[in-house]
């Protein structure tokens, strides 16, 4: 008997090996330079449930062990194993985790917790909001919007991609801030995408031009999300205020949302605001056949 539990726990932790090994040029070089494009993250399926592990020694206990070690490379390669395991011993050890000296470390902690899906986690994950590396913040955009909570999803729109007043001037910043936006967008839950796409107006307001050119990037790219097209036509139908219906109505015609010429249509001949009634016509003829900018 002792003889076949040492053999499966050689062939854990072979496995844990080739694990490391296969991810750590991979990963290693996704975190090398700043972001190059604006692109949602991904959403991940969660453990569910959780499983209990009890034994003393398997792969598991050895691979949070290695989470204490000195060698950051390791830890971080033993934290992604974990995000993978669905056990749920690896849950405390990877929220002490987020507080590691070393961003990679703590940006794989993140990721794994995102994966694995306990929500004793959401509340530590939160509080790393206020990581001064761009890295790690990215990588809570896909942890947080993972998790089916109010709670969690309501802090990728207000706490990541809001910038609450702030002068965002850091271009690596405002990338994550535009990550945040269009992977709300492409939720099942719509109550967030709304109010992540009118961010976009203030953005495009910045002083800042690589600002701006980011927001339009952003803007360009909501036509491939789920809830991106929809949005527009909201706001251009339903939105009080006549310079958002009017601003809908303009990237509606520039980014070439298909879907909303019915709704252009409507607007063109019944808004109460001739501004907006001209955006909605010219935003046609672009559809029709015109020259977009």
């Amino acid at each position: 008997m002792n003889h076949r539990v040492d053999s499966n726990m050689r062939r854990l932790l072979f496995l844990f090996a080739c694990f490391l090994i296969s991810t750590a040029s991979a990963k290693a070089q996704s975190v090398a330079g700043g972001p190059q494009t604006v692109e949602p993250q991904p959403i991940f399926e969660q453990c569910a449930p959780l499983k209990s592990g009890s034994s003393r020694n398997d792969a598991a206990t050895h691979v949070i062990a290695t989470l204490k070690g000195k060698d950051s490379k390791a830890r971080a390669q033993a934290a992604r194993w974990l995000g993978q395991s669905c056990d749920k011993r690896a849950v405390a050890p990877l929220i002490d985790l987020l507080k590691d000296e070393d961003p990679l470390v703590r940006l794989t902690a993140v990721e794994a917790l995102g994966k694995l899906g306990d929500r004793d986690s959401v509340e530590p994950l939160i509080d790393s909001i206020s990581d001064k590396d761009w890295r790690v913040r990215l990588a809570l955009v896909s942890a947080l919007a993972s998790f089916k909570t109010f709670r969690a999803r309501n802090s990728v729109l207000n706490l990541i991609a809001n910038p609450s007043g702030a002068d965002i001037s850091d271009v690596d910043d405002m990338r994550v801030r535009c990550a945040a936006i269009l992977t709300v967008n492409q939720m099942k839950d719509v109550s967030y995408s709304g109010k992540a796409v009118l961010l976009l107006y203030g953005f495009l307001e910045s002083r800042h031009a690589a600002i701006r050119q980011l927001a339009e990037q952003t803007l360009f790219a909501l036509k491939n999300t789920r809830n991106g097209p929809s949005e527009f036509n909201a706001i251009l139908k339903q939105n009080s205020a006549p310079m958002l219906r009017r601003w809908a109505a303009v990237w509606i015609g520039k980014i070439g949302i298909e879907s909303a010429q019915a709704v252009l249509e409507e607007v063109s001949t019944s808004d109460s605001d001739p501004g907006v009634r001209q955006a909605a016509i010219e935003a046609l003829a672009l559809l029709k056949g015109g020259t977009r900018q």
